[in-house]
């Protein structure tokens, strides 16, 4: 037998898949839909929904859980935000993120000074618009990560902006499926959460059109859980989450809202 191959008997893969922590989402609502207490680290997440249902906010929470510290039972480590369609603003990502150190400064007993500077350079952005520079990014991505080990959620908001435009449907499947090969494997081996937001489409049936996730049914498979956004009452700010998909946890529905501070539960 190949040497290069382990086996693992049963209790052995439950032993590693418990063991893997996750990043909080700070809605206990939404944790529970998305199972494991949040987004688990080796996993691939994606977030689907319209505009306004909070998907680009919900990737700006998970870049500040990311570094609840230690002693609260978080990772206390660094993010990378891959933004292809200019969805990033600091100005709201320091609003969440200083809101949610100073959440965990008073559930620490003792006075831990956070440096909210120190907090900024754990997020690591990269402005990848066009496919050409998507493309030649996430070919660099693997490299990137071997000198930020620390690095342990990558979120890429959108997957499907880079696609729209000049390239044709076979090789924009070639592309997806080299890239989500490449990024299962990252994300398995170096332990990292990889959270991808994605589009709705029209799809036009034979009597009328039903809104589905962009990229189609094949795509649909790749990640290991999917979760539909979407805003059934915006005046009441309530959103709901339904788990569309998911490779260890039952479908569910969960509610949650988008406060100042950032994703939070209903009161």
């Amino acid at each position: 037998m190949n040497s290069t191959f382990k086996i693992y008997n049963a209790t052995e893969v439950w032993q590693i898949e418990t063991s893997l922590p996750s990043i909080p989402s700070f809605s206990q609502s939404l944790d529970k839909v998305l199972g494991n207490d949040g987004v688990q680290l080796g996993s691939i997440v994606e977030l689907l929904g319209l505009p306004g249902t909070g998907k680009t906010q919900l990737c700006l929470q998970l870049c500040t859980s990311i570094q609840i510290p230690k002693v609260l039972g978080g990772l206390y480590s660094e993010a990378l935000y891959v933004d292809t369609n200019t969805n990033f603003t600091i100005s709201r990502f320091k609003e969440i993120l200083f809101s949610s150190l100073s959440k965990c400064q008073q559930l620490m007993e003792a006075s831990i000074l956070i440096n909210e500077e120190d907090a900024l350079r754990k997020l690591h952005y990269v402005n990848a618009i066009g496919l050409e520079k998507f493309c030649a990014f996430m070919h660099q991505l693997p490299n990137l990560i071997n000198t930020r080990p620390n690095i342990k959620l990558i979120v890429i908001d959108s997957i499907a902006f880079p696609f729209k435009d000049g390239i044709t449907l076979k090789q924009r499947t070639g592309l997806l499926y080299r890239l989500m090969a490449d990024l299962n494997k990252l994300a398995v081996e170096k332990q990292i959460a990889i959270v991808i937001t994605n589009e709705m489409t029209t799809r036009i049936g034979l009597s009328s059109g039903a809104i589905v996730g962009a990229l189609g049914d094949a795509w649909s498979h790749r990640c290991n859980k999917r979760l539909l956004l979407s805003a059934p009452d915006p005046l009441a700010n309530v959103r709901l989450a339904v788990l569309l998909k998911s490779n260890n946890s039952p479908e569910t529905v969960g509610k949650f809202q988008i406060t100042q501070e950032g994703i939070r539960d209903i009161d």
